[in-house]
């Protein structure tokens, strides 16, 4: 360990900077999301040794970049029909090895991803706005009320009126503070 240090010091000023950059994102992460921090620390590593690096992650997961990528587009994105081959094309890859590779670096599928995101803005909007739940749907990226409703329901449990009025009420046991599956 103290070895890496050293050649850490001896890195030129941009490796550095990378490896700093990408250990204090890993330190970050490490609560949330601990297969994205190791990631990192890895590809801080591969920075240290002077490993080859094509700017894809090994064994079929994308790289901490591509993944950074990826959930900005798609959070940019929500109000559109966000085609896997769209994010795709931002983290330069074919759609196919994009999906796969997403599965096995996130632990679900893209569309799962997205859905959940799109039900997190739902959250926000419902509980920042007095905003339609139509229009809702709508800036979420959904077909109309009725899909949100669907979506939402059987996501966390109850509709989306439903929600904000038990959220708006301040009710005890509201389901924000316990995180559905989408919401990992």
């Amino acid at each position: 360990m103290f070895h890496s240090a050293t050649m850490i010091v001896r890195a030129p000023q941009a490796d550095q900077r990378a490896i700093a950059d990408l250990l204090e994102e890993a330190l970050r992460l490490f609560d949330t999301d601990r297969g994205m921090a190791r990631r990192n620390i890895e590809d801080a590593r591969a920075i240290v040794r002077g490993d080859e690096d094509d700017g894809r992650a090994r064994n079929g997961l994308l790289a901490g970049w591509q993944v950074q990528r990826a959930e900005a587009f798609i959070a940019d994105h929500l109000d559109t029909r966000l085609r896997i081959a769209s994010v795709a094309r931002v983290v330069n890859l074919s759609p196919s090895y994009f999906s796969r590779a997403f599965k096995a670096t996130k632990g679900i599928p893209y569309s799962d991803f997205v859905l959940a995101a799109r039900i997190a803005l739902a959250k926000r909007l419902l509980l920042a706005t007095d905003t339609p739940i139509a229009q809702i749907a709508l800036q979420c990226g959904l077909a109309d009320q009725s899909h949100l409703t669907r979506v939402f329901g059987r996501s966390v449990g109850i509709p989306p009126r439903a929600w904000r009025c038990r959220r708006s009420a301040g009710s005890v046991g509201d389901d924000l503070s316990r995180p559905s599956r989408e919401d990992a």
